[in-house]
């Protein structure tokens, strides 16, 4: 599933009120409220059918409005007034960036009201195709994993021989009718009504909920402000350890639900303190009282900025006419994304296999020349800029690869000894030492920030009522019950490439139950580290286990490896003195078994190398996550598959060791590992991948068929290719609707109205 934000082109006032930007705004000082209530734009694309027909045409070819939908023009769009208040507050919010990259007042101003008209005509507009067509069809990379593996329960039905998903419910202009006009309905109400008719109830929940957590966010700020103030205390994050790419990041169409599937997400005002908040969590040091502070400062906001009455109580946010604003605005968006996915399908349709392999064969046609025609270097440069949206297609020869490195480092007592050894001897006489040292070499879990850093990411995982995920327990030590990202796990996918279940390794306690945690991490060999490695493995998936090579020694270990003499280390005479034997600082050889070999790689196939639950991907993920807990080399962090290593026989910019090692591992395959000694310590390195000679996803390399396959290389190529086209082509739909939609017949503005915003010098 492509990922998609659901972004809110509407005013965000909640978060601006947070920061406080409206206060002393010299823009309306001398604006009262009457003046802040005048319409300054209307927009009414209902009045002429033939306009719009031949406006469709346009657009879709032969097509037909329903004769049900031309009866009742009129009825069905009624016109939707901007305000001077909307005009100013989206300025607040989008219109300071203008200024600041040079746009006069007036440009901006003449650029953000373009955008509140456009707004209203591609809603006004989406409701006519929907209703001429009787249904909503939508491409299905718009809906999240959750919703297509239960499309029943939300509503929705495959469309057959399409990537169209269907809304189980049949639209008809009497229904859109029957909604829009309930009694008692005008106003902002009457338009979340009409815009409602046309959205699900997990839509409408997700709007809702996007909305509150918006001002749960702004007074969380002004309550933060208010908290430090009182207690003049800051943290500091200068220490803190990086996170997963993802980290605590909740699904985009996330949303707290109760039992029976309502919202159950309520704003935080201080005055309902005693009751049921749902999911909302209170920060940091608040009380009834900061949080009443805090609410009455956003309160305050409103009403400085004439989006509450004074006659309006405050006690229940949800009865403001500034809430039903809000929603409004949200519901428009959820409307103009849902839009934009009907259109995307429409592209996806009009969108042929060939040319889909064309893309493919550009590209790798491109890549071809380049590697052949390049360096090394050049080509690892390109292999670094590898993603989910960026490939590479085409390897020079065999033997390029990625690695990911743990590192387990000397101490600084450790390193001060072997220098003074490298400074009075020979570097024979370093390596005897250093191998020798590095039995002592100990290291320990490094998620300490993720604790006690400017954010706590931890949970206690065997308590009653978190996330109750079955996680690591090792053989090796006693560790601890506490995870990370709990949110990730729970509101989400989880994490690209990264396990999550392993806890951290040490004693954890909270004793003075303040959130400040004592943390003792246990000491671990880098034997007790390939240990946990192995089980751990074998913990995520039963059938993967880490193999020592029993050709290098007993059990994957050279067993000489710590006692060795400097003699060993000597390879050769030379003019310049000696050659070393860096196959002599290796420690241990293994593997692990992550399928069937096939162009030349320990793998399926290249093309399934990250398909979730694969045995790669499974190795991958475990391996990623012990790297995050143990590892003191930061810049292996946080890259797509580990650092890029050049074939044998070319050179690269690690140290001698490693590249010897990285070189030799990535000959060995995908799925191999490797421990070697540096003079920072221990490296342990995994080969995630490794690219074989040629079409690196073999004589076929795009597979149509396989587009809709989560993970595969297919399903990567074809969301980077449909998004660089679809945006595109939903931009030129929607520019050409607004030429022939946005005209004098349709809209009306009132720029007097708003001149002295246009006249600010």
């Amino acid at each position: 599933m492509k990922k998609k934000l659901i972004t809110t082109i509407s005013c965000l006032l909640a978060a601006v009120f947070g920061l406080g930007m409206f206060s002393g705004c010299d823009l309306i000082e001398t604006d009262s409220r009457a003046d802040m209530e005048q319409v300054v734009a209307e927009v009414n694309i209902g009045g002429d059918a033939d306009a719009l027909e031949s406006m469709f045409n346009t657009i879709f070819g032969e097509y037909t409005l329903s004769s049900s939908v031309t009866d009742s023009l009129s009825e069905i769009i009624t016109t939707e007034n901007i305000y001077k208040r909307d005009l100013f507050a989206y300025f607040i919010n989008y219109g300071y960036s203008l200024v600041s990259g040079g746009s006069t007042y007036a440009e901006a101003f003449d650029s953000l009201m373009d955008n509140l008209v456009s707004n209203k005509i591609i809603v006004q507009y989406a409701m006519i195709y929907y209703l001429s067509e009787g249904e909503i069809v939508v491409d299905r990379d718009s809906l999240s994993p959750d919703v297509l593996e239960n499309l029943d329960d939300y509503g929705y039905e495959t469309v057959e021989g399409t990537d169209g998903i269907r809304v189980k419910k049949d639209l008809t202009v009497s229904g859109y009718l029957e909604a829009k006009n309930q009694e008692g309905l005008s106003g902002y109400a009457q338009t979340i009504a009409s815009i409602g008719y046309f959205l699900t109830e997990d839509e409408k929940n997700f709007a809702e909920y996007q909305l509150r957590l918006s001002i749960n966010n702004a007074i969380d700020s002004n309550e933060e402000a208010i908290i430090n103030a009182e207690s003049n205390s800051s943290s500091d994050s200068s220490s803190d350890r990086a996170t997963p790419t993802g980290a605590n990041e909740t699904d985009e169409n996330y949303y707290p639900k109760t039992e029976t599937g309502e919202l159950d997400y309520q704003v935080y005002t201080g005055s309902n303190y005693d009751q049921d908040l749902g999911e909302y969590e209170t920060i940091e040091g608040s009380t009834p009282v900061t949080r009443k502070k805090a609410y009455n400062q956003f309160i305050n906001s409103l009403i400085r900025n004439y989006l509450k009455d004074e006659s309006e109580s405050p006690t229940d946010i949800t009865a403001l006419n500034y809430y039903s604003l809000e929603l409004k605005t949200y519901y428009e968006q959820m409307m103009i994304n849902k839009f934009s996915d009907t259109l995307t399908l429409n592209m996806s349709n009009q969108r042929e296999k060939n040319d889909l392999n064309k893309e493919y064969s550009l590209l790798l046609e491109a890549q071809t020349g380049s590697a052949e025609d390049g360096s090394s270097s050049d080509f690892t440069t390109t292999m670094n800029s590898m993603s989910d949206s960026s490939f590479v297609l085409y390897s020079p020869s065999s033997g390029y690869g990625f690695v990911y490195n743990i590192l387990l480092p000397f101490s600084s007592m450790q390193s001060a000894y072997l220098t003074s050894v490298q400074n009075s001897g020979t570097g024979a006489d370093y390596y005897a030492a250093r191998n020798a040292m590095l039995k002592n070499v100990r290291g320990t879990d490094q998620r300490s920030s993720w604790f006690n850093g400017s954010e706590d990411y931890s949970y206690d995982a065997s308590e009653t009522g978190t996330a109750g995920v079955d996680y690591f327990k090792s053989d090796n030590f006693t560790n601890s019950s506490y995870l990370f990202f709990e949110d990730s796990y729970t509101k989400n996918d989880g994490i690209d490439r990264y396990a999550g279940k392993y806890p951290y390794n040490g004693s954890v306690s909270d004793d003075d139950g303040d959130g400040v945690y004592t943390l003792i991490p246990n000491k671990v060999s880098v034997e007790q580290l390939l240990d946990e490695f192995n089980d751990y493995l074998n913990f995520i998936d039963g059938d993967l286990t880490l193999a020592g090579d029993g050709a290098f020694g007993t059990d994957g270990y050279d067993t000489d490896f710590y006692t060795r003499s400097a003699s060993d280390f000597i390879s050769s005479s030379s003019p310049d003195g000696f050659a070393y034997d860096y196959e002599k600082m290796i420690y241990y050889k293994g593997s692990i078994a992550v399928g069937g070999v096939e162009n030349g790689l320990k793998n399926t196939t290249a093309a399934d190398l990250l398909k979730e639950g694969s045995d790669s991907y499974n190795a991958i993920s475990v391996f990623n996550e012990l790297m995050f807990a143990y590892s003191t080399d930061t810049g292996c962090l946080n890259t797509y598959l580990g650092y890029s290593i050049a074939a044998e026989g070319y050179s690269t910019s690690y140290v001698t060791e490693f590249e010897y090692a990285a070189q030799q591992a990535v000959a060995n395959g995908t799925g191999t590992v490797y421990v070697v000694a540096t003079e920072y310590g221990w490296h342990i390195m995994y080969v995630s991948m490794t690219l074989p000679a040629g079409n690196v996803y073999g004589a076929e390399g795009f597979d149509y068929d396989q587009r809709n396959e989560e993970g595969t290389f297919s399903y990567y190529f074809y969301q980077a290719m449909k998004d660089k086209v679809t945006t595109n082509y939903v931009d030129e739909i929607n520019t050409r609707v607004m030429e022939l939609l946005n005209v004098d017949a349709n809209v009306t503005i009132y720029q007097s109205r708003y001149e002295d915003f246009r006249s600010i010098a």
